[in-house]
């Protein structure tokens, strides 16, 4: 996005605790004259002011009534966020909300914040800078002009900008900057293209651009590349990468030319190239950090958690250098730019969240502690950033269904952690002795209300993006009740009922079934790109294990066909790939299913099911079944004599042969060491699911 280039906002918060008391501190110099560096006599107005016939405003009191004026044309340009005259706004925080001992009773209530004292927020021309620092605060009116403190805290010189790089930036991002990146640059046609397939598979999952702005100003980039903006330009660029992430391999070659790994590479390192000519470390434009978060979504699917989690933590300091972990209304901010920063600031906490999770870690981000409010549910249509009237809110379904249906659950996940004393938002709050079974039911049912009241009824499943919404929050729920009444919270096997088994078995089966509605049915096939990442494990696991003992004809047949189907897709994924411990164990773990799933009929007098395409496949490479016949698309695993199949053999922890030993069947062992083991499995699996492609600087 461009912003304005002539205009700054100065937005001041007053200590609550000095205007609850009624003191204020001592008049500094007047804004006017800390800006023109001289003496002001601290009178109202001031002498100065009155000689040069301009208002006078002192920081830290409310400015006397301005006369209204008509805004001139040079006003009136835009290309981003509107003009804002600078103003000196205080803000009374809210008051702190009180432990929370029920949640459902205060669903609406957003969490109170320990906020600073004094904070300060210096905006304008896309930039922004947040200060809450006593250094900085006690001098604010003295401050120099904020164009001085942009430059000399932010971004560096334009001339700087252009010549060879070689900073810190380097260690994240790696290379040099050359002078001009228009040849990594698709031609304009497939700018366009590329644009249009981000408004259809990207942008209604994350909404955290202005479709009508940002298209306009690429409209003009892509016509003039050698003069676009360096901080727009690595905007392009993610814009590139992602878009190319949510299409197959054979769409890429038939509409590009090229082949999608190639264009990968290609547009990854003008993106890397691009943020570091943006100064990515040292801005303060939020136009770079909505590039940054879109490159980190478009590198899930072939870099390890670890490391995106990491670069995770660089966009949330940017986040919180622009101030955006403070509600725009809050600061004085324009309807606009207070939205798209919600907007923002809420995908990067998700995308925290997740990655910190894959990665087993509790995420520190500051999500469940911040007073930032959820985006609101309007089209970009409704948006435009000359705005002055207040958002008109819709009841029913809009563009940001799926982002506000996310989000609903982020607050139900804050609320209920913190019941359960969990500070972070982990799902590990169910664990919490304060929780009984019926408490969790409660929260799940609480839960479930709020997406049939607030988003299902208005769902239209003949909408891609309504369809994928409706799946989201189903697939939600029974996540949420199987992590309620997972088996790895039992001290013993025999605390779990068969009931409760029963349970949490038809739970699991419902959460496949989902995945893999996903994953097959072709009104959504546009999002896939989302969906890759979240393979159910834990409900695969525990479906595994249950199978051992389960002969009953549905239910048995719908699971085998499930697991046939998920894995052997994630199977064909993983062909080139060396295989982890995890896969390891994980194909013992089918096949020692199915042998004992087979006794266990035989044993009730049962026909024996079809075997499993993948049974079959997976019998076949371990040397225990027929070695004929194997299908044309199969894919093809190293042998335990090449480099990669050693490399393999030799990175299996200990406690993966435990599992993977045939004298280990015990079919109803769901013991807590079971899980334990599976957890480190699913963690080293992320560990070690890379294939470097994100520290990658081959060029095309």
């Amino acid at each position: 996005m461009a912003y304005p280039n002539d205009r700054l906002t100065v937005v001041l918060q007053q200590s609550p605790i000095a205007a609850s008391n009624g003191q204020m501190p001592k008049n500094p110099s007047c804004v006017v004259c800390a800006r023109r560096k001289v003496r002001c006599d601290r009178n109202d107005p001031c002498s100065a002011c009155t000689k040069h016939g301009v208002e006078c405003i002192f920081p830290t009191h409310l400015p006397p009534r301005r006369r209204k004026r008509q805004r001139s044309e040079e006003d009136r340009r835009y290309s981003g966020f509107p003009y804002q005259s600078p103003t000196i706004q205080n803000h009374a925080a809210p008051a702190p909300t009180t432990n929370i001992d029920h949640p459902a009773a205060t669903s609406s209530a957003f969490p109170g914040t320990p906020r600073a004292t004094q904070g300060m927020l210096l905006a304008g021309d896309g930039r922004s800078i947040y200060l809450d620092s006593n250094v900085w605060t006690s001098v604010r009116g003295e401050l120099p002009r904020a164009e001085d403190v942009f430059r000399d805290m932010s971004d560096n010189n334009s001339n700087h900008s252009a010549q060879e790089v070689d900073d810190e930036t380097s260690l994240i991002l790696g290379g040099t900057v050359k002078k001009s990146l228009s040849a990594l640059h698709p031609s304009p046609l497939h700018i366009f293209k590329l644009w249009q397939t981000f408004l259809e598979n990207i942008n209604p999952l994350v909404k955290i651009l202005h479709g009508p702005t940002v298209q306009q100003e690429l409209l003009v980039a892509s016509g003039s590349l050698d003069t676009v903006s360096k901080e727009f330009e690595a905007l392009m660029f993610s814009i590139y990468c992602i878009a190319l992430v949510s299409l197959k391999a054979d769409e890429v070659q038939n509409t590009y030319g090229e082949r999608k790994a190639v264009l990968l590479s290609r547009y990854r390192r003008g993106a890397r190239l691009a943020f570091t000519k943006a100064g990515i470390l040292r801005t303060s434009k939020m136009v770079v950090l909505q590039a940054f978060v879109l490159y980190l979504l478009s590198m899930r699917a072939t870099s390890d958690p670890q490391s995106i989690w990491s670069l995770c933590g660089v966009a949330v300091r940017m986040a919180q250098r622009i101030g955006l972990h403070r509600d725009g209304a809050q600061l004085g901010l324009s309807i606009f730019e207070t939205e798209m920063r919600r907007r923002l600031w809420r995908q990067l906490s998700i995308l925290d969240v997740t990655t910190a999770h894959s990665s087993g870690i509790t995420s520190l981000h500051p999500y469940f502690s911040v007073d930032v409010l959820p985006p609101s549910n309007v089209n970009d249509s409704e948006l435009d950033p000359r705005m002055t009237d207040m958002l008109r809110v819709h009841q029913g379904a809009t563009e940001m269904i799926f982002v506000l249906a996310r989000s609903e659950f982020g607050e139900w996940m804050r609320r209920w952690s913190k019941a359960g004393g969990e500070t972070h938002g982990s799902r590990d709050f169910w664990a919490s002795s304060s929780f009984s079974d019926e408490a969790k039911d409660q929260a799940v049912d609480e839960l479930n209300h709020a997406f049939e009241s607030k988003f299902l009824q208005y769902c239209d499943k003949s909408i891609p993006l309504h369809y994928m919404t409706a799946r989201l929050m189903q697939t939600i729920v029974c996540q949420m009740r199987f992590s309620a009444h997972h088996p790895r919270q039992y001290g013993e096997k025999d605390n779990m009922s068969l009931a409760e088994r029963n349970s949490v078995f038809t739970t699991c089966l419902q959460i496949m079934e989902g995945f893999e509605d996903c994953q097959s049915n072709e009104i959504i096939q546009r999002y896939l790109w989302h969906v890759d990442n979240h393979i159910p494990w834990d409900a695969l696991i525990y479906t595994l294990y249950e199978l051992r003992t389960r002969v009953d004809e549905k239910q048995t047949t719908r699971s085998w066909d499930l697991i046939d189907r998920i894995y052997s897709r994630h199977y064909d994924q993983m062909r080139n790939r060396p295989k982890t411990p995890l896969h390891i164990a994980m194909q013992q773990l089918i096949l020692k299913s199915w042998a004992a799933h087979a006794e266990e009929r035989s044993q009730h007098n049962r026909s024996p099911l079809p075997c499993p395409h993948i049974v079959s496949v997976l019998s076949e490479r371990s040397g225990t079944g027929p070695s004929s016949h194997r299908p044309a698309s199969e894919p093809s695993m190293p042998e335990e004599g090449t480099p990669q199949g050693r490399a393999t053999q030799d990175s299996i922890p200990d406690h993966v042969e435990g599992l993977c030993d045939d004298d280990d069947v015990n079919k109803d062992d769901l013991s807590p060491l079971d899980w334990n083991q599976w957890d480190d499995l699913l963690e080293h699996f992320q560990l070690e699911f890379t294939n470097n492609e994100l520290f990658s600087t081959d060029a095309s």
